[in-house]
């Protein structure tokens, strides 16, 4: 049986020789290919659209025979995973596909694909591809995966192109979020509950990996204090440098910021989203006080750990004004690198419910939702307005000369040097945009 896992291309992830070859590996497809049984013998195929030179519809593969395709989308994914399984289809072959794409609109995807996995795939995947073997496959899958779930080693070697991939490792320790965001798709795909894997297991996969930094690509790394306690007791006894993302409030917390420390963190990617309090109510995350946004972030700071912020434009009290002031609030509150986002109404959301009842989406095809595309109207400006001051947003934050001031402050300096690089590059990416009909 010859089996084709693929991650689908869409707006941001995407090949690009001078942007694309700096991501950190996706771990999707070799936790894919983790979760099929030896028994059955398969030739497996991994296609990673987003970093490939040779797509999943391409001359390469297109003349080779598949039982099965397996596809993992995001949203704005979506379009791109119909055409895969539209060319696959054709050939015979039968086509599923799982992500956050197909967990939330499931039904939609259903017209699409013969079977659709919702939620996380641990569980429901193998049990799929059992039933694929034994000619029986279902339509759909959903299965929540307990925290006594045994994961399997992961084929790190299919992910050691150094052309596509930096020298990085990448992990999941938990994959949920105690946090009810409204714009969040996080909770949808894991119910709202934490998926923590056995420490052993994170352990001995960093261990049996050369990579000497890695990145967490936990929704929240402290989501469990408690193991995340325990497992960075342990990751102290490995001498690896890594980074992972937390909400700024662990500033409060002397002793977990020291026991990050010395487990070897040196950089958090925190959701401050707005510099206006008023919006972070608004969507449920008033746990940020902004007021405390520069105490927080020099504390932080003081412990050797660089903070890397994500803001989202278009909330509903952002005005041009205020949109225009990020990158000196930026400056003042000290943080190391900023990446920008538009607000985007994921579906199965309440603030995409929130918007669809106030009649205020431009577009459903899911191709424009990449948080870069301005997808629905905005209080206080045109939509056209919101567009143009994101890319001024990108531009005006990654000149030289705010990158070297931002420099003269940071602790870990090559970190920094390697963001804001990279940052400026995709800033730079940002020319006038194409007028699409819906933004006016």
């Amino acid at each position: 049986m010859r089996i084709m896992l693929v991650l689908a291309k869409d707006n941001i992830y995407r090949f690009d020789s001078l942007h694309q070859r700096k991501y950190y590996p996706q771990i999707t497809l070799i936790t894919l290919e983790s979760l099929i049984d030896k028994k059955y013998n398969t030739e497996i195929i991994l296609v990673d659209e987003g970093v490939e030179e040779y797509d999943a519809t391409s001359s390469k593969y297109s003349d080779d025979k598949f039982d099965l395709i397996c596809i993992s989308a995001v949203i704005s994914a979506s379009r791109r995973a119909k055409e895969i399984s539209k060319f696959w289809k054709d050939r015979g072959a039968y086509t599923q596909i799982g992500g956050h794409y197909a967990t939330v609109l499931s039904d939609e995807a259903l017209e699409f694909f013969d079977t659709v996995i919702k939620g996380p795939a641990e569980i429901a995947f193998p049990t799929f591809i059992k039933d694929f073997v034994e000619e029986k496959p279902k339509r759909e899958y959903f299965e929540l995966v307990g925290n006594d779930f045994e994961y399997k080693p992961l084929n790190r070697k299919l992910l050691t192109n150094k052309k596509y991939y930096k020298s990085f490792g990448t992990i999941v320790a938990n994959n949920g979020c105690p946090n009810k965001c409204t714009y969040c798709s996080v909770t949808k795909m894991y119910s709202g509950k934490n998926q923590l894997k056995n420490i052993d297991f994170v352990v001995s996969e960093i261990k049996s990996n050369k990579h000497k930094k890695w990145v967490f690509y936990d929704p929240n790394f402290l989501a469990d204090k408690s193991y995340a306690i325990n497992l960075m007791n342990e990751l102290k006894k490995l001498k690896i440098k890594w980074t992972a993302s937390a909400t700024i409030n662990i500033g409060n917390d002397i002793k977990m910021l020291q026991l990050m420390k010395e487990a070897g963190c040196i950089g958090l990617v925190i959701g401050l989203e707005s510099f206006i309090q008023e919006n972070l109510n608004g969507v449920n995350k008033g746990f940020n006080n902004v007021k405390e946004y520069k105490r927080l972030v020099s504390t932080i700071q003081s412990y050797g750990i660089s903070v890397l912020s994500t803001l989202m434009i278009g909330m509903e009290t952002d005005t041009v004004e205020s949109i225009r002031q990020i990158p000196d609030i930026i400056e003042e509150i000290g943080v190391d690198v900023p990446r920008y986002n538009i607000l985007t109404p994921y579906p199965g959301t309440p603030f995409y419910e929130q918007l669809k009842a106030e009649n205020r989406l431009l577009t459903t095809d899911w191709y424009y939702y990449d948080t870069e595309t301005v997808v629905f109207q905005p209080k206080n400006m045109s939509p056209a307005t919101l567009q143009e001051e994101f890319y001024k947003l990108w531009q005006d934050t990654f000149t030289y000369k705010r990158i070297f001031k931002r420099l003269k402050t940071s602790k870990n300096k090559g970190l920094k040097l390697i963001l804001e690089i990279f940052s400026r590059q995709h800033a730079k990416k940002f020319k006038k945009y194409t007028k699409l009909d819906f933004i006016n």
